[in-house]
Parts: C-alpha cells; structure tokens; sequence
C-alpha cells in the first residue's frame, strides 16, 4: 500500500468525522425532546481542552491533506512526507484551538463571578448592621442584583437604606463601610 493511499484515508476520515458531526447537530435541532450527553473536552469553565474531539479531528484532515501535499504534488520521501504532514496538522489543530478559545471567551455569558470581585462596589444595607453584629447588604454584579451577610468594619452599626462600600470580604460575609 502507498503512503499517498494512507495520507487519502487520513483526508477522508476527517472530512466524513466533520460532515457527520454537522449533521448530527443539524437533525438534533430538527427532533423533538432534549437529548444530552456529557462528553470531554473543556478544561476550566468556558475553554476548551487541546486535545478534544474538534483538535484531533483537524489534525487527522490536515496530517492527511499535508502528507497527499507533500506525497503527489512535491514528490517527497516518506519522511519528509510525514514532517510535512505532522506539521500541517498540528498548525491546523493548533488554528482550532485557538479559534474555539476565542469564541468561547467572547461568548462566556455566565452569571458567575468571584466574590471578591466586588470588592470596592457600592452595596444597599437591606438588613439593618448591629453595633458588632450582621446584617445584610444587596449589590447588583453582572446585571443582577445579589444579597449577602455584612458586617461594619470598624464594627459601628449601620442603618437600613445605608450605602457602603464593600472592604474586604472573608468567607461569605462582606466587610462593608458607609459611603
């Protein structure tokens, strides 16, 4: 069997994995009820892993499309075919990597947030702060409005309606000061 053979093979699995892919979330649009299937690929919230389905899959396109390249058209040896080849792929996965991150961070539009992100914000008292004690405050983060436990700073009471400034955060309370 010739290389080229193996390199067209390599082209064609990875074009039929694609089609085959597209048209699986084509029909599932089209069928009625919710199919799910938990499958790898993400590593931290929100991006993608290196090595998932979508990579290995261009890489296998671009391993085959660079060695036919390098096979037919420049007539290299074997291993200068399969540098080639090796090299194609790995631009083209890296490509898709890197084009699957962008997206997924331009399009994270999740509610989460880090607590201390709000540090420095502005917070309404909705529970009255006891001299030494807890109350509550309500803040509005990423277009929600958010409730937690607070307490003053220099431990002063702090009336209801009150605007404070959220100091420090340990745990789940927030260490507030009037604005």
């Amino acid at each position: 069997m010739s290389i080229g053979i193996l390199y067209v093979g390599f082209l064609i699995m990875g074009v039929v994995y694609a089609l085959l892919s597209g048209a699986m979330g084509w029909l599932s649009d089209l069928v009625s009820g919710e199919v799910h299937g938990d499958v790898g690929g993400h590593g931290e919230i929100g991006h993608p892993h290196p090595i998932s389905g979508t990579t290995v899959a261009t890489f296998i396109t671009g391993f085959g499309a660079g060695g036919i390249v390098a096979h037919y058209a420049l007539g290299w040896s074997t291993t200068k075919g399969a540098m080639l080849a090796t090299g194609t792929g790995m631009a083209l996965a890296l490509a898709a990597f890197l084009v699957l991150d962008w997206l997924f961070s331009q399009t994270q539009a999740g509610s989460e947030f880090r607590s201390e992100s709000v540090v420095g914000r502005q917070a309404e008292v909705i529970t009255a702060i006891p001299e030494g004690g807890m109350g509550e405050v309500s803040y509005v983060v990423k277009g929600q409005r958010e409730t937690c436990s607070a307490r003053a700073s220099d431990g002063s009471a702090i009336a209801k309606g009150s605007t404070v400034v959220v100091e420090n955060v340990v745990g789940s309370t927030f260490h507030v000061r009037v604005h």
